[in-house]
């Protein structure tokens, strides 16, 4: 009778053993894999999307990519592609501070190939005229195409920003209380996200160069060498990251997320 129940007690031990190596495979490895391949995939579509020279092209490639690649793994990552989500996802408490590092490690990473790749596959002077889909600064008369006079934009540095930062809020926002908030989430949630960023583009290409994430810049910065107001790309979204992580910590979340009047 002892020994039935001693063998009993050990294969409920090493089931709980291998449901909690589970638990963290499935929410360290697993997760930040996904976060890793679809920041790739999204960088390679974005950077690939440039060549087009049309800032709709653009928009509703980067836009439906993300969408598309956040509907997949939304379940198993939350589908961010990009640190400064992930940011704001820390604040507001849907991803603890250990995993905010590692997918920000995992989509800078993932950017990096994306790019890469990209590279391979547009050659020589193609390439470099493109800047490798680089985000470029289109501020200080700096016009996206040198025919197209419309677009000399009299713009800073601070004002592309300030843009990136509101634009930023928005999508951010916009996933927080699409795919995180328990009242407001729906199957939509990724679509949503994925509008955002359409709109974001459109309304913010000719000023900024409509990044609103700082792996998809940094990606090809790397292999193209174009740095040029870098910098931009990670203060503006950051930015935003923490208004709209906060907005959602203190008022906009559920009541087990938001600090005030919480359940």
């Amino acid at each position: 009778m002892s020994l039935s129940r001693d063998t009993f007690g050990n294969r409920a031990k090493e089931q709980d053993e291998l449901e909690k190596k589970l638990s963290s495979f499935e929410k360290y490895i697993q997760s930040t894999f996904a976060e890793f391949i679809g920041t790739a995939l999204f960088t390679f579509v974005a950077c690939l999307a440039v060549s087009s020279r049309d800032v709709l092209s653009i928009a509703f490639a980067e836009g439906l990519c993300i969408a598309l690649l956040c509907a997949a793994f939304v379940n198993i990552s939350g589908g961010h592609f990009n640190p400064a989500l992930s940011f704001a996802a820390a604040i507001c408490g849907a991803i603890n501070p250990i995993l905010a590092v590692l997918y920000f490690v995992a989509q800078t990473c993932g950017a990096m190939v994306g790019a890469s790749f990209v590279k391979a596959v547009i050659l020589g002077d193609s390439y470099h005229i493109l800047k490798g889909g680089a985000n470029q600064f289109r501020g200080l008369g700096v016009p996206y195409d040198p025919y197209d006079s419309f677009h000399h934009l009299n713009v800073t540095p601070v004002t592309a920003i300030v843009v990136e930062a509101i634009l930023s809020c928005l999508i951010f926002t916009v996933y927080l209380q699409a795919n995180i908030d328990k009242k407001s989430r729906s199957s939509m949630g990724p679509m949503a996200y994925g509008f955002a960023l359409i709109v974001a583009i459109i309304s913010g290409f000719h000023v900024s160069g409509g990044s609103f994430n700082p792996a998809r810049s940094f990606g090809p910065a790397v292999p193209s060498g174009y740095w040029d107001q870098h910098y931009i790309y990670w203060a503006g979204p950051y930015v935003g990251a923490l208004v709209s992580g906060v907005m959602y910590r203190l008022i906009l979340g559920d009541g087990k997320k938001r600090l005030i009047m919480r359940d």
